[in-house]
Order: structure tokens, then sequence, then C-alpha cells
């Protein structure tokens, strides 16, 4: 297959852009970088037929890579409590070697109104009765998650930078993220046409949708770039 597309002149000639793009210029005694490099999807196997050249075909980006942090590299709480409901979290994280952001390895769980993990975006309650995403990644900080205060949620594009899309269910990594990558899980970011809903990606089908915030989701926490 790879040697069909490498005979294809359109999909040279786009390997060829790729390549002048990706360059990093002198200039000086500083060297800039002509254009940010984009992930690869994962898919690498193609669909196309005829002359039809797709994402599998020609793979393009740079591959995933990660480095899973082992016991002390990283320290403090292994817990979160939201609603005197606690989410035994753990504290092991990932580190994405091409983004810079550190992860946590696994998505809520044990917390919000139905006590499994899934939390509406919109807060509901206040005070000590307070459950949805912010009140978590709230209590994730108070409680120093692995050591660390400056967890956030993650907005659309950094959830879509972790799908897999040669896995039929397009799930992250299995090895840097073992469980609970099977949802849809919310991200920070507010669909602009319609303020009520916001942006979640499907792990499970690969998707991404714009969904009511009132709707419960599971939650993940990033921090950085480091």
């Amino acid at each position: 297959m790879r040697q069909m597309w490498r005979e294809n002149p359109q999909a040279k000639k786009v390997m060829r852009e790729m390549q002048e793009k990706m360059t990093i210029t002198p200039l000086g005694t500083s060297r800039i970088i002509k254009r940010a490099l984009l992930l690869k999807t994962g898919q690498t196997t193609s669909y196309g037929s005829g002359s039809g050249v797709d994402d599998g075909a020609y793979e393009i980006g740079i591959a995933k890579s990660y480095t899973i942090l082992t016991a002390g590299q990283y320290s403090g709480s292994t817990n979160i409590t939201v609603n005197s409901k606690t989410d035994a979290h753990g504290n092991a994280c990932v580190i994405d070697n091409n983004t810079g952001l550190m992860w946590s390895r696994k998505v809520s769980a044990s917390v919000g109104p139905t006590s499994t993990g899934a939390l509406p975006w919109t807060t509901t309650g206040s005070g000590g009765t307070a459950e949805g995403i912010f009140p978590y990644v709230a209590a994730a900080n108070s409680a120093a998650l692995a050591g660390h205060s400056d967890w956030r949620i993650p907005n659309d594009l950094e959830l879509q930078t972790l799908r897999d899309m040669e896995a039929a269910t397009a799930n992250p990594d299995s090895t840097a993220f073992p469980t609970g990558w099977t949802g849809t899980v919310w991200s920070s970011t507010t669909q602009p046409s319609n303020t009520a809903n916001a942006m979640a990606t499907l792990y499970g089908s690969g998707g991404n949708s714009s969904t009511a915030k009132t709707t419960a989701n599971f939650c993940a926490l990033v921090r950085g770039p480091i």
C-alpha cells in the first residue's frame, strides 16, 4: 500500500510540501520553525481506492510518543473528593513527548450524581455539595494530586490529540492510558454558536460532539505544557 502512494505523483507532491514546511531555517544564531508540526492520527490502514490516497496511506505527521512516570517521579495525594464522594484516582501520570502535556492516566470515577464518574459541565449545587467538572479539578488541585496544584480541564484540541484512529474504538494508547477512556470526555471548550453546549470527545467511536453542558460525561485532567 505504501508503495502505491510513493508512486503516486500527487502523493509525492504532498510529501515534498510537507517536508519543506517541516524544515527548520537558520537565522543568525537562532532557528525558526517554519510550520508547526502535526501529530499523526494513528491510522495506518488505507481505505482509499483507485487514485484516492487517504490518511492511512500518507501517515503524515509525528508519531505519538509518551513517557509513563513511575513511582518516585510523582508524589502527593492519590484521591479526589467531591461532595463527600471519593475518587481513588491514583497519582500515576504520563507525559506526551510531542505536546509537553502531562496527563493523569485515568478519567473521573466514583463521583458525580450517579457515582460513576460522569459529571456535568455546568456546576450543580454549591459549597460542599457542588458537583461538576470544575469542582472536580478544583478538588484535584486542593489535594495536590500527584504533587501538583495546576491541573485543568483539557481543551477540545488537546483531547483530540490522544485519539488513536487505527483502533476501532479510537481510545488513547492503552499502555499510556490503561483505564476508563472508553466514554465521552468533556473538554473545557464551549461551542461558540450555542454556548449552552461544550465540546466533548467520544472515545469509543473517535467522534467529536457538541453536548449540552447539563449532560454528565467523564472528566480528564491535564497540566502544562511543562
